[in-house]
């Protein structure tokens, strides 16, 4: 069994398009300002957010996320939707580490929210589509007041295990330029001013937030460095018109308190 990595920022922005799909929340069915970002975030890994699962790859970038564990670690198997009781929380506890496996049917768990969210965030598990890996996820929400154990919503039926443990993070502040530009990866705070991609060349450097949001058809991103000016390269672009979606990865199974 492998262990794929969820890169939180970039899986919260696929649950929230999906969920979507058919109502005026829709992105996809707008101006595919999303859809860029998305694009671009598999083209250039740090555009997607360096959250605590993409800091792997960029822990040493201005605004990149580290995650380490707390304790020990308690495992559990439940069919159906389930509590795991983890004892008391440290003092430092940020968030909880949770190893997630499944063959059919969908989970669920609340997730610490971004800086600028409205409401309760989530993270969404489509069991078949995991094809038996161990999805993890790193930012998972501590108990609430009064309780030790986090819950997992799921499909009637589906049988689960998990393995869990507190946790605590660190964001560093993004890097500024001498023109007051901020610079780094997306992280729970937002995205900087430039965002780190990579060039067609193979070289790193920055791209400009807003330019990279404002894409239509196909062109070039120019890639600078930390300073804004200097061009490092160019990054190809294609926005799809038309996007398909496999419906029945849409998510269904949502933890209480998780909005609709």
């Amino acid at each position: 069994m492998t262990r794929t990595q969820m890169d939180t920022g970039f899986a919260s922005g696929v649950r929230a398009e999906l969920t979507a799909i058919g109502t005026r929340r829709s992105g996809l069915q707008r101006l595919q300002r999303r859809t860029r970002a998305l694009a671009l975030g598999v083209g250039a890994l740090a555009l997607a957010g360096a959250t605590t699962g993409a800091a792997v790859v960029v822990a040493n970038l201005p605004g990149a996320t580290t995650v380490a564990p707390l304790g020990s670690s308690v495992s559990a198997t439940f069919t159906g939707t389930g509590q795991i009781d983890l004892g008391p929380a440290p003092d430092n506890a940020t968030s909880v580490l949770v190893d997630l496996s499944c063959d059919v049917g969908q989970l669920a768990l609340l997730t610490v929210p971004d800086a600028d969210s409205a409401g309760p965030a989530w993270a969404g598990v489509d069991c078949a589509g995991s094809d038996g890996d161990v999805v993890h996820v790193d930012d998972g929400l501590l108990p609430p007041a009064g309780s030790t154990s986090i819950t997992v919503t799921a499909d009637d039926g589906t049988t689960w295990t998990a393995t869990a443990q507190y946790a605590t993070s660190s964001t560093t502040d993004w890097g500024t330029n001498a023109d007051g530009q901020s610079y780094g990866v997306a992280n729970v705070h937002g995205v900087p001013d430039l965002t780190r991609a990579r060039a067609d060349n193979g070289e790193w450097g920055y791209v400009y937030s807003a330019e990279a949001m404002a894409t239509e058809g196909e062109g070039f991103l120019t890639v600078f460095g930390a300073d804004g000016h200097t061009v490092v390269g160019q990054q190809a672009f294609h926005t799809l018109e038309n996007i398909p979606v496999d419906e029945s990865l849409i998510p269904h199974v949502v933890p209480e308190g998780g909005g609709e």
